[in-house]
């Protein structure tokens, strides 16, 4: 089966570069590779010699040509590929070696639309401990307050699904990710399988983040989501996000700063 990998990526050179690698490693390689570059034009020259430095071939590098964030990114790069299958990662996230090419069994074997597998934290220290499970099945409530396991570096999906669902939703600068798994889990006909074994590494880092603490483009996302997601929701699950968003980013559900953070701190009880 022909598989588009898709990095959308900005600024981030050294960061793009680990996670190209990992695709390079991959006991399976993709058929081709889109590094979609968000950072404007100016960069798009040194994104390219990133590129180059890692040896791969059929990579295509491509400025984003939707709206600026991950979103319309990935958008960019899903609608330029040529796959069967869509497979994303994250510039500063890592496919282990084996994530294409178990994946790619599963749909061959069980004629899936879209694979999920776990993921393993890695830390600035090199640390590593197990991260969030794929879910299990997809349920919209389990997307409504929190991530059960859904990020942009650890699905793979069939190129006409995503087309169906519209790709991402490029009015959400964050939270994107919940809001996919929420309009794939009310498509009834999704064959959906979750992919067991920590096979992709998702970083912790202190570099820069959408999802940092109270940044601006935290609190837009959360704002958007929960003006989209709040009538879907009862009134326990209003509070369960409210509390979520409080602890995890400082903030409340429409995106107000509660408390002004110092330099390097983080809200109490941040997990991430």
């Amino acid at each position: 089966m022909r598989v588009t990998a898709i990095i959308p990526t900005c600024r981030r050179p050294l960061l793009l570069e680990r996670a190209l690698r990992s695709i390079a490693a991959q006991k399976q390689p993709p058929t081709e590779v889109i590094v979609v570059d968000d950072a404007g034009g100016r960069y798009l020259n040194t994104t390219r010699r990133t590129v180059e430095q890692c040896g791969l071939k059929r990579v295509c590098v491509v400025a984003n040509t939707h709206a600026k964030g991950a979103s319309g990114a990935r958008n960019t790069g899903a609608a330029l590929g040529r796959g069967e299958l869509l497979a994303f990662l994250d510039d500063d996230d890592e496919w282990l070696p084996f994530y294409l090419d178990k994946a790619l069994a599963q749909f061959d074997s069980r004629g899936l639309d879209m694979v999920c597998t776990d993921l393993v934290y890695r830390f600035d220290d090199g640390s590593e401990r197990p991260g969030k499970k794929a879910p299990q099945r997809l349920v919209p409530e389990l997307f409504l307050t929190r991530n059960p396991g859904l990020i942009g570096s650890n699905f793979i999906l069939r190129r006409a699904l995503y087309r169906k669902l519209g790709g991402f939703d490029e009015s959400l600068l964050t939270l994107e990710d919940m809001d996919f798994g929420i309009r794939l889990s009310l498509r009834s006909e999704v064959r959906y399988r979750r992919l067991r074994g920590r096979l992709v590494r998702h970083h912790q880092h202190a570099g820069p983040r959408l999802c940092t603490p109270q940044a601006k483009a935290m609190r837009a996302g959360v704002r958007r989501f929960y003006s989209l997601y709040a009538p879907r929701m009862t009134e326990v699950q209003r509070e369960e996000f409210r509390t979520s968003v409080r602890r995890l980013w400082g903030i409340d559900e429409r995106g107000r700063v509660l408390n002004p953070l110092q330099r390097g701190q983080t809200p109490v009880g941040f997990q991430p």
